[in-house]
């Protein structure tokens, strides 16, 4: 027998010392299902653990690292969640963070060559104005006032992801961004029930895009290296360009115009 009754058994104060918890640390593992001591003394109270609870403490430890919840690491350590919905979940999530810190070090480094990059786009549904603008600097104003149109309407915006305009029947091949064109100011919202027209839903799609940083006319190159690369692959674009607004001017009053980061995606069919 592999662990037998006769284990030694540590106290709860030498189980903190060696996993670096505090008591309250401890008792909440065993409150939320995750933790339950070898013995407890019904006389004393007093709580005795063995080594097989201290390496799970240790799994628990590294799963709340990743920025899991206490009932995420629960459900996850005694198999009671699907396995194949959870890796989705995470991955989603590590795509995003990706994502992000792309973004953030764009920033940071203030490059304008841009990072081409394939990507997976979560689906999301978004409140949709079209916007014909007759400049590009019109169009950020226009933007706004449709950011503003939507909080009138009540819905809820998504903050975790970021505002989009889609250039609709233009082909990346082709698409001039310079050259004022409609196009159709997507803002991510939880959707209300039945159906809404002003609603529209993106499905998740796998897409190559490119991060920009600059002015508004700065994208115009961008967009000559991502079709470029799109010709260069034989990908097959497979939806209209969309240009993700990651840091735009009105997104805060420090921001300034060449200070403006976006990414323009084009979702593309395939492996």
């Amino acid at each position: 027998m592999l662990f037998s009754k006769k284990n030694k058994l540590f106290s709860i104060h030498e189980v903190c010392k060696t996993c670096g918890l505090s008591r309250t640390t401890l008792i909440r593992m065993e409150e939320c299902g995750f933790l339950k001591p070898c013995r407890v003394d019904h006389v004393t109270g007093y709580r005795y653990y063995d080594a097989q609870n201290v390496a799970a403490i240790g799994q628990y430890k590294r799963m709340q690292d990743i920025g899991l919840s206490r009932k995420e690491i629960t459900d996850l350590y005694y198999e009671r969640r699907d396995s194949d919905e959870f890796i989705k979940e995470q991955r989603l999530k590590i795509s995003k963070l990706q994502r992000f810190l792309n973004e953030y070090e764009l920033r940071h480094s203030r490059s304008k060559s841009g990072t081409v990059s394939l990507i997976t786009l979560p689906e999301v549904d978004c409140y949709c104005e079209h916007l014909t603008p007759k400049s590009l600097e019109e169009s950020a104003v226009l933007c706004y006032l449709a950011y503003s149109h939507c909080i009138e309407k009540g819905y809820r915006i998504l903050g975790e992801e970021p505002l989009m305009s889609v250039f609709e029947d233009k082909d990346i091949l082709t698409f001039h961004p310079t050259v004022v064109s409609d196009f159709t100011y997507c803002i991510p919202v939880l959707p209300k029930p039945g159906h809404d027209e002003n609603v529209k839903h993106f499905p998740g799609a796998k897409a190559i895009s490119i991060l920009g940083f600059g002015s508004f006319y700065a994208f115009e190159d961008l967009c000559a290296v991502l079709a470029e690369k799109i010709k260069s692959e034989g990908l097959k674009p497979t939806g209209p360009l969309r240009v993700i607004a990651l840091v735009a001017p009105y997104t805060g009053t420090h921001y300034k115009t060449e200070d403006f980061c976006y990414e323009c995606v084009v979702p593309i069919g395939g492996d």
